[in-house]
């Protein structure tokens, strides 16, 4: 049934899927309590309207813990028109989702670093026009804090990742992914990669940093530079293949990807990427549609009742727990803390400083607030998160 499995995902991400369902059917009857294919054939039909086939499919998961189930009988149940048993499905996996969460006390699972606050792009599916400044960068004593704090709260994970911001831009990157390395953390680094140089490139497959995620868009010069304006694609590939080529050379242990934004979700589009991706030296390619960047960036189809933009079919769907406020909080160039890493450019979202501690943080009356109007699913007070679609579906 795994590998039955395994290839209606492949299936899936070829979008053939006729041919998906066929397999997922597949790994079922061999082995009917085989819940992922169950999950899995009931998101497809979801997807094509076929709600009561999902509801029927999810019938025998739903006596278990399993949110993905619970979840997705809520959506049915609403597009079948029993709104208040669908809702009640809804915060049933909302709860589970949360309840390990609650279980350690709410603690994160990492830490995302905001070293700068500075990007040299101004790429489409960024929110850089809600940016209020871009300058600035995390000095060592707050980078140090930040490591101790970290350490304080048993987390091992750190992320070189902001709403805004490009790290190899800060002038002393390499000396603090080393020092952070040093002290035991699992390193983890998104970058746009246009600062590097062939030295730089040398060292950084020397960091030994966990897993170093490089942002892409398409396989030309006009569909790359369409996305990341302000790039130039010669030197981004030439620096693509340097790191591919430099981490074989010294037998780095990090590992290596590239995450590829596809604002064209067509399967010709996101083939061509991944193949020239490839084509570059690079094994590990995520094509991923863009977000609407906590409503700040107009992506894909309005979408009326919802007020927002979104590639997602957001009528369909519901609100959840973001899994993002749920697994880091992100730590800005200047300590401030953010409940939003990812997209909270600006403190909208602020839950205090770095030298309260983590625990303080995730515990303090500014980060409940926001964690409770998630547990009641109407976000609609929250700045940023009333108009993301990341958490929705």
């Amino acid at each position: 049934p795994g590998l039955f499995a395994q290839m209606g995902h492949v299936l899936v991400q070829q979008r053939r899927l006729d041919e998906a369902e066929q397999a997922y059917r597949r790994a079922i009857a061999t082995a009917e309590t085989f819940a992922e294919s169950r999950l899995e054939l009931a998101g497809l039909l979801v997807e094509q309207d076929r709600f009561q086939e999902a509801l029927d499919l999810l019938g025998p998961l739903t006596a278990a813990p399993l949110a993905k189930a619970h979840y997705l009988r809520g959506v049915c149940l609403r597009a079948l028109g029993q709104d208040r048993e669908g809702l009640a499905a809804v915060a049933q996996a909302r709860g589970l989702i949360l309840a390990p969460y609650e279980k350690r006390g709410m603690m994160p699972q990492e830490v995302y670093v905001q070293l700068s606050r500075r990007c040299n792009l101004r790429c489409t599916m960024c929110g850089h026009a809600a940016w209020t400044d871009n300058s600035g960068f995390m000095d060592q004593a707050v980078f140090e804090q930040t490591l101790a704090a970290a350490k304080a709260a048993g987390i091992g994970i750190l992320t070189v990742l902001s709403g805004q911001g490009e790290p190899l831009l800060h002038p002393q990157v390499f000396d603090l992914l080393e020092r952070a390395v040093a002290e035991g953390f699992a390193v983890n680094m998104v970058t746009n990669g246009t600062p590097l140089t062939p030295e730089r490139i040398d060292r950084l497959a020397q960091v030994g940093l966990a897993h170093l995620q490089f942002s892409f868009a398409g396989f030309d010069k006009e569909s790359y530079e369409q996305t990341y304006v302000g790039a130039k694609f010669d030197k981004v590939t030439e620096n693509l293949r340097g790191l591919a080529a430099a981490f074989r050379r010294h037998g780095s242990r990090t590992v290596f990807s590239v995450k590829a934004v596809c604002p064209d979700p067509s399967h010709d589009y996101v083939e061509r990427t991944r193949a020239f991706v490839r084509s570059l030296g690079v094994e590990r390619v995520t094509t991923v549609m863009p977000n609407n960047f906590g409503g700040i960036v107009s992506v894909g189809d309005y979408h009326q009742g919802a007020g927002m933009h979104s590639f997602k079919r957001v009528e369909r769907h519901c609100l959840l727990m973001c899994r993002n406020l749920l697994r880091s909080i992100g730590v800005y160039h200047d300590g401030r803390v953010t409940a939003c890493g990812c997209y909270d450019s600006n403190g909208a979202l602020s839950i205090g400083e770095i030298g309260q501690g983590i625990a303080g943080l995730r515990t303090g009356q500014a980060f409940t607030h926001i964690l409770d109007a998630f547990r009641r699913g109407d976000v609609s007070t929250l700045p940023m998160c009333a108009h993301c679609d990341d958490a929705i579906g």
